[in-house]
């Protein structure tokens, strides 16, 4: 994947669990706005979005379609209400959606930076999270063959910290106090990894996993997650 592509592309996935009665969203490592772009033309009524994004350069790119944008490192700011314009542009209690788009495996902290992101919903508002899966089949396969590859992208993303698999990703939203409402895979090349899959199953089984959620497991290359917070 090129570099214009990883800050321009939309998840697909993400863009269908956008409420459509949505009105405040925030978005975390909102890139150059391509998703943004699209809920706001997808949604048939205004809507106030909020992006913060690392790189500077990207956010520029997406000034026309935020109504605010922040250039913010999250691994460095421990409590949003410190930074005057993070409280400014993140009330409590504001946004129908908080979005983050393969963005929590890049922080060392994504509980801290999730809980705070969750004092912004309002009552009945979602995260809508889409996480890589480190059980996905081309993990078990590099592993196999003594290597952690170092990319550009992707489950080997060389920027990646933190690593999770589903059950992981479960208790990451419910660590803070979301309920977690829709799981959704996002499953590429299946067919490729089938053979693999097929060959570790026993190996489940010692386990004392079962091979059919084993299988069903390692498919997804990433899932996309909607947690709601109740009151």
């Amino acid at each position: 994947m090129s570099e214009a592509n990883y800050y321009g592309n939309v998840n697909p996935t993400l863009l269908q669990v956008v409420d459509q009665s949505a009105m405040r969203i925030c978005e975390f490592g909102c890139g150059a706005g391509a998703l943004a772009r699209a809920i706001k033309t997808r949604l048939a009524h205004p809507v106030h979005y909020v992006g913060i994004e690392i790189a500077a350069e990207e956010l520029a790119k997406a000034n026309g379609v935020l109504d605010v944008g922040l250039v913010r490192n999250l691994d460095q700011i421990k409590d949003w209400q410190y930074d005057s314009e993070m409280a400014q542009a993140l009330p409590a209690g504001d946004f129908d959606h908080v979005i983050f788009g393969d963005v929590l495996e890049h922080l060392y902290e994504p509980e801290l930076v999730l809980q705070q992101a969750v004092s912004c919903l309002k009552p009945q508002g979602s995260a809508l999270v889409c996480i890589p899966n480190v059980q996905h089949w081309s993990v078990w396969l590099h592993l196999l063959r003594g290597s952690w590859p170092r990319q550009s992208s992707g489950i080997f993303d060389r920027t990646h910290i933190r690593w999770f698999a589903l059950a992981d990703m479960v208790a990451l939203l419910q660590g803070q106090g979301l309920v977690v409402e829709k799981v959704i895979p996002r499953i590429f090349d299946a067919e490729k990894g089938q053979a693999l899959i097929d060959a570790l199953m026993p190996a489940a089984q010692l386990a004392g996993v079962s091979p059919e959620r084993f299988k069903q497991l390692s498919q997804p290359l990433q899932y996309v997650l909607v947690a709601r917070k109740l009151k």
